[in-house]
């Protein structure tokens, strides 16, 4: 892996760093700047919670460059850019990127994200990846901040905040030291998915891990086992598709369960599984159970038969699920009945997609919940759900009703924040520039939002409370999914609007 690393390095130090301006480049020279200091990204694994091997990329990225980086305990990457010439005078502008990326696989794609790179496929429209998630949520963000360190458009002076685990925890923005901001009035977050777009305003989250022990049973007299698996769902992002109606594969194992024993058949459960991570709606999800042999054609049969029912039902939401059935080997011990029966009624009680629409904004998601990961066997429960909110009362109510289930099936469950939330600015300065800038160069107006997921901007909001802030970026579809997709045409737009309001800045 160090080979690979010191491999990807070379390249990137290989690339030009020969100065110019954006406002003199084509797209295609942009799309070029960009995906340049893009796809070697692609090459370094980076999943949340394991990025040193990323971090040391950027740290020995800047450092190459003499730009003095600072590398502090949480793996987070700071260094300063100087001014180009004639513009210190600019205040002190910072630029922020995360570096991790949620890791998701495509059905029957095996994938080590921890040792293994993706695969990126380059169009002449688009990039994705070969199976996998790409990344570019928010590797291209990463990527921006690595064109302006390299001196391609004008600024005024920057610092670089390059964060850890904002995909699962935020806990790199929350352990940075509020000195890398105490001296900014400006930062602009590059981590939207938008090009036509600034983000203004975003949700505080909370993370609600669940565990129980393991309380099982020999499989008794079943004499025959099956393992059911649920694929083809779109799954996506917690906080961006949750109001759009898709299934959740978890719930959707559970409700399948129960039609089994509804339609008579006799069996016990071995394991349930389902998704991957907290912020990404469950797209697949399997369960082992122990059956009579003689139930195996009727296991075939409803499945098949609530396979039809949920298309239906979901026919323009997400219309892609798929169940398969395959015989598998009887499994030593399976949960107990009363364990089942918690924990089906845990999956099937619990909030899940949105809870309130705000009734401010429309068409804004107030407060939702998303049960992302569940693993139920002999060795225990374990679940994590994460509530977004952006009213505190509505967040608290998630928390109260979920802590009131996992007491009532004896579940232990430990909340913490997974984020802080940025409340809108009416006088910011930054989204005044932004806007005139885009209007001025699209003959458009830029598109204002506030969004149901969570952005490290509400921490910075807390680190300095005068931060005047936005979010802005490229156009991405389907992020935390394996249909990842980073739509080129975006790029020059969002950068352009970056340069411009880096050079309109006072």
């Amino acid at each position: 892996m160090k080979k690979l690393l010191s491999a990807v390095l070379a390249l990137v130090l290989l690339l030009s760093a020969a100065a110019c301006a954006f406002a003199e480049a084509g797209d295609e020279e942009i799309i070029g700047y960009v995906t340049e200091r893009f796809l070697p990204l692609t090459q370094v694994p980076r999943p949340s919670h394991h990025e040193e091997l990323i971090s040391s990329y950027l740290y020995d990225w800047a450092a190459g460059r003499g730009f003095a980086p600072v590398r502090d305990g949480a793996n987070n990457i700071i260094f300063d850019v100087p001014a180009t010439p004639g513009m210190e005078a600019k205040p002190l502008v910072v630029l922020q990127a995360h570096m991790d990326m949620v890791c998701a696989a495509a059905d029957g794609v095996v994938w080590d994200p921890l040792s293994e790179p993706v695969k990126p496929v380059v169009s002449d429209e688009t990039i994705t990846a070969d199976g996998t998630s790409l990344g570019a949520d928010d590797g291209i963000g990463v990527a921006m901040c690595l064109c302006v360190a390299d001196g391609l458009i004008a600024h005024g002076p920057v610092r670089i905040i390059i964060t850890t685990d904002e995909e699962d925890g935020m806990e790199g923005m929350f352990a940075l030291d509020p000195v890398h901001v105490a001296d900014a009035g400006y930062l602009i977050n590059l981590d939207a998915e938008q090009s036509d777009a600034v983000i203004v305003s975003t949700a505080s989250g909370v993370l609600m891990d669940f565990s129980a022990p393991a309380d099982t049973v020999p499989a008794g007299d079943f004499d025959a086992a099956v393992t059911i698996t649920l694929k083809g769902l779109l799954g996506g992002h917690s906080g961006v598709e949750i109001h759009k109606g898709r299934l959740s594969a978890v719930r959707a194992m559970a409700a399948l369960l129960l039609r089994l024993r509804s339609g008579g058949v006799s069996f016990a459960v071995a394991s349930i599984s389902g998704g991957t991570a907290p912020n990404a709606i469950p797209s697949s999800a399997s369960a082992v159970l122990a059956v009579c042999a003689g139930d195996l054609g009727r296991v075939d049969e409803i499945c098949a038969a609530w396979q039809s029912d949920m298309a239906l039902a979901y026919i323009s939401a997400d219309p892609g699920l798929t169940v398969i059935t395959e015989q598998s080997a009887l499994p030593a011990a399976v949960l107990s009945d009363s364990a089942l029966d918690d924990v089906l009624s845990f999956i099937t009680c619990i909030p899940d997609g949105v809870h309130t629409m705000s009734a401010d904004a429309a068409g804004l998601v107030e407060s939702s919940s998303n049960l992302g990961i569940l693993r139920c066997d002999e060795s225990g429960l374990h679940a994590v759900d994460m509530i977004r909110s952006s009213d505190p009362a509505r967040q608290e109510e998630l928390v109260t009703i979920q802590s009131g289930l996992a007491a009532a099936r004896g579940y232990a469950v430990i909340s913490s924040k997974s984020a802080d939330p940025w409340k809108f600015d009416p006088d910011s300065r930054l989204l005044a520039l932004a806007r005139a800038a885009y209007l001025d160069m699209n003959g458009e107006e830029l598109t204002v939002m506030a969004i149901h997921a969570g952005l490290e901007c509400g921490t910075f909001a807390v680190l300095n409370p005068e931060l005047d802030m936005i979010s802005m970026g490229p156009d991405l579809f389907d992020v935390h999914t394996p249909k990842e997709t980073c739509v080129l045409a975006g790029i020059p737009v969002t950068y352009r609007l970056l340069e411009r309001v880096l050079a309109d800045i006072d």
